[in-house]
C-alpha cells in the first residue's frame, strides 16, 4: 500500500492544478490518472492552441447549481497564475486567452515541470474504482480516517484527503457510493444533429446568423454567431452554447442585423429579375445557402418569413463523443469545494454541478477550482 497527504483522482487541467497548489502548501501529493499520460484532453483544447481562459467577468457565461463567484476572489488571473510558471499568456481580438506560444503542449509542459519541481508522484495507468474511509485512530483525533483508494490493478493509495478532479463523468459513480447527489448528466458544447436532408446539401459552409433554441414550439434560448452546416449537424461556437438546452428545433434567423428582410429581397430581386435563379442571392448569401432557401420560398414575403426563421428539427441525443464538456454532475458542495458528508473529501473541475460558454470559460473554472480545492485539502496537514 501507498501512502500519501493527498491523493488527487484526474490528472486534467483540475487536478494538475491542485496539486501544484497542494504541493506548494507543503503537502505530499500523489495525482492518479487512469490514461497513459496526464493532460491529454487539454492537448485537444481551442484546436491545440489551448483557450485558457477568457478576459470577460460576465457571471452569464456559467450555468448550473454551484456559484463560481467565491473562487475568483482567491484566483489571480489565468495570466499572472500562467506567468509564475513561466508562460505568457494572450488575448485574441474576441477576448479568449492562449499561450503566446499559440500550443497547448506549452500549458501541459509547464504544469508537468512544476510538479516535477514541487515533488509530485505521477501515476497513470490507475483508475480508481473505489474509495473507502480507514478506521479512525482515535475518537477524538479531529484528523479525518486515511482514505483507502483502490484502482482496477488491485493497488491501493492510503490518503489522508482526497480531491476528485476527474472530469467529465469518470467520477460521478465514486462520488455517488460516497452519498453525494448527482443531477442528470447531458453532452454539452458540441454540435447539434438536424435532419441530414437539410444541412449536407451545405456541407461545409459558414454563415453568420442569430440561432435560437426551441422547444415544444417555445424559444428558450439564443445566440449569434457562425453556424457550421455539418454533415448531419449545426455546429459552430453558438450552436455549442446551444446544446445544454436539449431544444427540439432550431431557428436560424439568418439577416439579424435587417429589421425589413422583405423589402430588402424585393429590391435583391428585382435586381436580379433577369440572372438565372441559381444566383438571385448570391449577393446575400453563398450560392448553396441561397438555392436552398429558394426550394422552399419563391416571392419576397415567402423568402423573408425564411430567411428570419428557418427552422431546423433536431433529430437524435448529441453524442457523448463530439461534447468537450459535461452538463450537470455533482450538486450540494459549498465554497470550499468540500464535501459536506465527508471530511476531508474536495472536488474541482468539471465534475461539479457547472459548465460554462465556448471561449475558455470551463478553463478558467479548472484552474480556479484546482487552485481552491488545493489550498482547502493542504489546510492543517503541515505544520
Amino acid at each position: 500500500m501507498r501512502h500519501t497527504d493527498i491523493a488527487i483522482v484526474g490528472g486534467g487541467a483540475s487536478g494538475l492544478t491542485a496539486a501544484i497548489t497542494a504541493a506548494r502548501h507543503g503537502a505530499a501529493v500523489s495525482v492518479l490518472e487512469k490514461l497513459p499520460r496526464v493532460g491529454k484532453k487539454l492537448l485537444a483544447t481551442g484546436n491545440g492552441r489551448c483557450n485558457l481562459g477568457n478576459l470577460s467577468t460576465d457571471p452569464a457565461h456559467y450555468h448550473g447549481s454551484l456559484d463560481p463567484a467565491p473562487l475568483w476572489d482567491h484566483f489571480p488571473g489565468e495570466a499572472a497564475f500562467f506567468r509564475a510558471l513561466g508562460v505568457i499568456v494572450r488575448p485574441d481580438e474576441a477576448g479568449r486567452l492562449y499561450p503566446a506560444s499559440g500550443q497547448a503542449t506549452s500549458i501541459l509542459d509547464a504544469l508537468r515541470l512544476e510538479c516535477q519541481r514541487l515533488g509530485v508522484q505521477e501515476h497513470c495507468d490507475c483508475d480508481i474504482v473505489d474509495i473507502r474511509r480507514g478506521e479512525l485512530r482515535s475518537p477524538a483525533s479531529p484528523e479525518p480516517a486515511p482514505f483507502h483508494l483502490h484502482a482496477d490493478s488491485s493497488d491501493t493509495i492510503a490518503a489522508k484527503r482526497v480531491i476528485l478532479a476527474t472530469g467529465g463523468r469518470d467520477g460521478h459513480a465514486l462520488a455517488q457510493k460516497l452519498g453525494h447527489t448527482v443531477t442528470d448528466l447531458r453532452p454539452a458544447l458540441c454540435p447539434i444533429p438536424v435532419d441530414p436532408g437539410m444541412v449536407r446539401p451545405l456541407k461545409g459552409l459558414r454563415v453568420q446568423a442569430r440561432v435560437t433554441a426551441r422547444r415544444d414550439d417555445q424559444p428558450i434560448a439564443a445566440e449569434e454567431g457562425q453556424v457550421q452546416f455539418t454533415e448531419g449537424a449545426l455546429s459552430g461556437i453558438c450552436v455549442f452554447n446551444l446544446a445544454t438546452h436539449r431544444p427540439d428545433t432550431l431557428s436560424l434567423d439568418l439577416l439579424p442585423w435587417c429589421d425589413d428582410a422583405e423589402a430588402l429581397l424585393t429590391e435583391l430581386l428585382t435586381t436580379r429579375r433577369d440572372a438565372p435563379a441559381e444566383d438571385l442571392l448570391t449577393g446575400l448569401f453563398p450560392k448553396r445557402i441561397g438555392q436552398a432557401l429558394l426550394k422552399s420560398a419563391t416571392t419576397a414575403p415567402a423568402l423573408a418569413a425564411l430567411v428570419k426563421d428557418w427552422r431546423f428539427p433536431v433529430q437524435e441525443r448529441f453524442t457523448w463523443e463530439q461534447a468537450q464538456v459535461t452538463a450537470g454532475g455533482v450538486t450540494g458542495i459549498g465554497p470550499t469545494l468540500e464535501s459536506p458528508h465527508v471530511p476531508g473529501l474536495y472536488f474541482a473541475g468539471e465534475l461539479l454541478d457547472i459548465h460554462g460558454d465556448s471561449g475558455g470559460f470551463n478553463l478558467r473554472f479548472a484552474w480556479a477550482s484546482g487552485l481552491t480545492a488545493g489550498t482547502q485539502a493542504a489546510r492543517g496537514l503541515t505544520p
